[in-house]
C-alpha cells in the first residue's frame, strides 16, 4: 500500500500510512496538509486520492457547504463552491489544475447523497407532509423541507422515471469499486511502464481479481472487440492508429459515448481536454526534439567555427615560421666567409695523366 505524505507549515514532509476516515482528516492539525499527486489530466492518483475522495463525500453531506435545497448543482451560488474549495485546501495540498475535478467529484457525491436520502426516508404511500416531518439528524430542517417538496413535484417524478429506466438498461457493470479509473491506470503504468489500451482497460475494469468476468455479457463484448480489432489493425500500425480503431470498436459494441464524456477516463475528463492534453504532449515532445536538434546544430556550427579558426591560426603560424627561417638564413649568409675553391685535387689531362703545376 502506498504511503501518504503529510506536509506541515514549515514545508517538512512526513510519510505515514495516513488517515483512513474523513473524521481523521477533519482532525488534522491546522498546519498539516495531505499531499495529493495528480496525473496530466488533473485527476488525483495514488492512495491520497482515496483519502481525498472519502473526505469529499463528507463535504458533500454538509448543508452549510453544499445545500440540499438546490435542484441542480449548477444552480448553486458560486460562493458555496468557493468556500468548499477553501475548506478542502486547508486539508489537502493539491494543484490548482485539479480544482475542476474536485468540484465535479463533489457534485457527483452530492447527487448520490440526495438519492440515498430519498431511498432511506421517502417510501411508497407516504405523503409530502409525512416525509417532511421526519427530518434526518444531519440535515438542516429548512433544506429538508424544500428537498422533500421537490421530490413530490411533477418535474422530479419525470426525472426519477428516466433515471430508473437508464439504470435498468445498464447490464454490464464495472468492477473498479471505490478505486477510480485514474488510479487504476496509474497503478498499471507503474507496473508495466505504459498506459493500458482501451480494450485492455475494459477487461481490467470488468473482471474480478481471479480474472473471471463480472458478467457473461462483458466476456462477449471483450471477445468480439478483440476479434474486430485484429481484423482491422495491421501489425505495422502505429499505437495511435490502434487506439483509434479500439475506440471505434467499443463505440460499435457499447454505443456512442455520452456528450462531453470520454469512455474509460472517469470524472472530469472531456473530449476537448483530452485532445488538448494530447496536443500539448505531442507539441512538448516535438518541441523537445526540435530543441535538441537546434542544440546539436549549434554545437556543430561552433565546432566548425573553431576548426576554421584553428586552421587559420595554424596557417598564420606556418607563414610566420617560414618568414623567421628565411630571415635566419639571410643573416647567416651575411656573416659567413665566401667559399674557397678546393685545390687539393690534382688536375688531369684529357688522357687521364697527371699534369704538373
Amino acid at each position: 500500500m502506498d504511503d501518504v505524505h503529510i506536509q506541515d507549515g514549515l514545508g517538512r514532509v512526513r510519510r505515514t500510512r495516513g488517515p483512513t476516515r474523513a473524521q481523521d482528516v477533519w482532525g488534522l492539525r491546522e498546519d498539516e496538509k495531505i499531499v495529493v499527486q495528480c496525473n496530466e489530466l488533473g485527476q488525483p492518483i495514488k492512495r491520497a486520492a482515496s483519502i481525498l475522495s472519502t473526505f469529499l463525500g463528507s463535504v458533500a453531506r454538509k448543508g452549510q457547504l453544499c445545500p440540499l435545497n438546490y435542484t441542480k448543482w449548477n444552480e448553486m451560488l458560486p460562493s458555496y463552491k468557493v468556500e468548499l474549495l477553501k475548506v478542502i485546501e486547508k486539508k489537502f495540498l493539491l494543484p490548482k489544475e485539479s480544482h475542476d475535478w474536485v468540484l465535479k467529484s463533489v457534485n457527483r457525491k452530492w447527487k448520490e447523497y440526495r438519492a440515498k436520502l430519498k431511498t432511506d426516508w421517502k417510501h411508497d404511500g407516504m405523503t409530502e407532509e409525512e416525509v417532511a416531518r421526519v427530518c434526518p439528524p444531519d440535515v438542516i430542517p429548512h433544506q429538508w423541507r424544500e428537498l422533500v417538496h421537490y421530490w413530490f413535484s411533477e418535474k422530479a417524478q419525470t426525472y426519477s422515471n428516466i433515471g430508473r429506466a437508464a439504470r435498468a438498461s445498464q447490464t454490464v457493470p464495472h468492477t473498479s469499486g471505490s478505486m477510480s479509473y485514474a488510479r487504476r491506470k496509474a497503478e498499471f503504468m507503474d507496473n508495466n511502464g505504459r498506459e493500458p489500451g482501451k480494450v485492455e482497460f475494459y477487461k481490467m475494469t470488468h473482471t474480478h481479481r481471479d480474472g473471471s468476468f463480472v458478467r457473461e455479457e462483458s466476456r462477449d463484448i471483450f471477445d468480439r472487440a478483440t476479434t474486430l480489432i485484429s481484423e482491422r489493425v495491421e501489425e505495422s500500425s502505429s499505437s495511435d492508429a490502434t487506439s483509434h480503431v479500439e475506440a471505434q470498436v467499443l463505440a460499435e459494441l457499447l454505443g456512442p459515448e455520452r456528450y462531453g464524456r470520454v469512455r474509460g477516463y472517469g470524472v472530469r475528463v472531456t473530449p476537448t481536454q483530452l485532445s488538448a492534453v494530447g496536443m500539448y504532449t505531442r507539441n512538448a515532445e516535438e518541441g523537445s526534439t526540435n530543441a535538441e536538434v537546434s542544440r546539436l546544430r549549434a554545437i556543430i556550427e561552433d565546432m566548425k567555427d573553431r576548426h576554421q579558426a584553428e586552421l587559420a591560426e595554424l596557417k598564420q603560424n606556418q607563414q610566420t615560421l617560414q618568414s623567421q627561417l628565411e630571415h635566419i638564413l639571410s643573416m647567416l649568409q651575411r656573416f659567413l666567409p665566401p667559399q674557397v675553391p678546393d685545390t687539393s685535387t690534382a688536375r688531369r689531362d684529357d688522357d687521364g695523366a697527371e699534369c704538373g703545376p
